[in-house]
C-alpha cells in the first residue's frame, strides 16, 4: 500500500486453520503422552485476507488489497473473489490488479449502496495464494455549515468473499475504511479543491440533490444562470468552477438534478473526460449503451452508473429510428460533454457492445 510507511494495515483472515484442539475433538480421540499428531489430518480450508489501511483521509487515493490462500489439498478452480466497497467511495474502474498479467478484466456492479468488483481467481494449486488490489478514492470532506442532508460519514464498509464455481460462498472477510480525525484539512469547497473525479454522486463536494443554498455556502462565487432547454422550456441553474474547471449545475425544485461538464479537464475515475474518443470509452468500459441527449448521441455504461457522455456525432433520423448500437458509431467520435444524473443505467440487449 502507498501508506504502509505511515501505518500498518489491518489483516482480517476468515477460514484460517482450525485450532489443534478442535481438530483432535473432530477425530474423537485425544493424543496421549508423546504421541505425534499427523498435521496432514487436520482439516484445512480456503482463506481470504483483507488489508485495509488505518489512516485514511478525505479525498485520498489508495489501494485495498486481498490475498486468497488455497489451504485445501485440492486445486481451487473456477472461483471468484468479490470485493464490495460502500458508497460514496469512488472505485477506480481500470485500476484493479491480479496476480497474473493475463487475468481477465474484473467485472463491476454498482448500486446506491456501493460498488462490487468481481475478480476471476483462475486456478490455485493446494497451498498457493493469489494477490489482488483495487484502487479507490475517498470522497472530499463536507464543509459546514450545510443543511441536515449530509451524504458522507466518517466510515465506509468493505467486504471480501470468495465464491466457488457453483456460486457457493466459501469464505468472507470484512473491515471498515475509517477517516482519521483532523484529515479535513483537504476539505473541498469550490475554491480549495485541487483534484476531484466525476462520479455518479457528483463532483467533489458538489452532489446530486444538494440544495442550491448549500452550493452557495460551498461556492460563494457561484452565479445564477437561466436558459431554454431543448424543448423550449425555461431552465435555471448555477455556474461554478470546480478545481478551476467550469461546471453547470442544473436545478429542479431548488436542488441539483444534473451536473454538466462541457470543457476538458475533469475526468471520471477511469480517466475519461471531454475530448476522449469513442475508442477510449470502449477500452475502459466493458459495456456501452446508446441513446439521445441534448439533440445528439449519448453513451453510458452500467460499469459507471450515473454518468452520460455526449458525442460530437449527430443523432440522424436513421439512427433515431433504428436505435443503432455503439459499434455503428465511428471510433474517432469525441466526447463533447459529460453529465451526472439519476436514472436507469441498464442497456437493452440490442444496445450492448463489448
Amino acid at each position: 500500500m502507498t501508506r504502509t510507511r505511515r501505518a500498518a494495515a489491518r489483516a482480517v483472515a476468515i477460514g484460517a486453520w482450525l485450532a489443534l484442539a478442535a481438530g483432535c475433538r473432530d477425530r474423537g480421540e485425544q493424543p496421549k503422552g508423546d504421541e505425534q499428531i499427523d498435521v496432514g489430518t487436520i482439516p484445512r480450508n480456503v482463506e481470504v485476507r483483507l488489508y485495509v489501511a488505518t489512516d485514511w483521509a478525505w479525498n485520498e487515493e489508495d489501494a485495498l488489497r486481498v490475498t486468497v490462500v488455497n489451504g485445501t489439498d485440492q486445486p481451487l478452480t473456477g472461483a471468484k473473489l468479490n470485493l464490495f466497497v460502500g458508497a460514496p467511495v469512488d472505485v477506480r474502474v481500470d485500476s484493479a490488479a491480479a496476480n497474473t498479467d493475463s487475468a481477465p478484466r474484473p467485472e463491476m456492479m454498482s448500486s446506491g449502496e456501493g460498488t462490487r468488483v468481481i475478480f476471476s481467481i483462475g486456478t490455485l494449486a493446494p497451498g498457493q495464494s493469489g494477490e489482488f488490489a483495487q484502487a479507490i478514492r475517498t470522497p472530499p470532506a463536507p464543509r459546514p455549515p450545510l443543511s441536515e442532508e449530509r451524504d458522507t460519514s466518517t466510515s465506509f464498509p468493505v467486504r471480501a468473499w470468495v465464491t466457488a464455481a457453483d456460486q457457493r460462498e466459501l469464505v468472507t472477510a470484512q473491515d471498515t475504511i475509517r477517516i482519521r480525525a483532523g484529515s479535513d484539512v483537504v476539505v473541498g469547497g469550490c475554491g480549495g479543491i485541487k483534484d476531484v473525479s466525476v462520479t455518479r454522486y457528483g463532483i467533489g463536494p458538489v452532489r446530486l440533490d444538494m440544495k442550491a443554498s448549500d452550493v452557495r455556502t460551498l461556492c460563494p462565487e457561484a452565479r445564477d444562470t437561466a436558459w431554454r432547454g431543448q424543448e423550449g422550456m425555461p431552465e435555471k441553474g448555477l455556474a461554478v468552477a470546480l478545481a478551476k474547471h467550469p461546471v453547470l449545475l442544473v436545478l429542479s425544485n431548488d436542488r441539483i438534478s444534473r451536473i454538466v461538464v462541457d470543457t476538458a479537464g475533469l475526468r471520471t475515475g477511469a480517466g475519461v473526460g471531454v475530448g476522449a474518443t469513442l475508442a477510449d470509452l470502449r477500452a475502459r468500459y466493458a459495456v456501452l449503451c446508446t441513446g439521445q441527449g441534448d439533440g445528439g448521441v449519448a453513451l453510458w455504461s452500467p460499469v459507471a452508473p450515473g454518468i452520460s457522455f455526449g458525442l460530437d456525432t449527430a443523432a440522424t433520423a436513421e439512427w433515431s429510428t433504428r436505435r443503432l448500437p455503439p459499434d455503428s458509431l465511428p471510433e474517432q467520435a469525441k466526447v463533447t460533454s459529460m453529465w451526472v444524473r439519476k436514472g436507469d443505467d441498464t442497456c437493452p440487449p440490442a444496445q450492448q457492445a463489448r
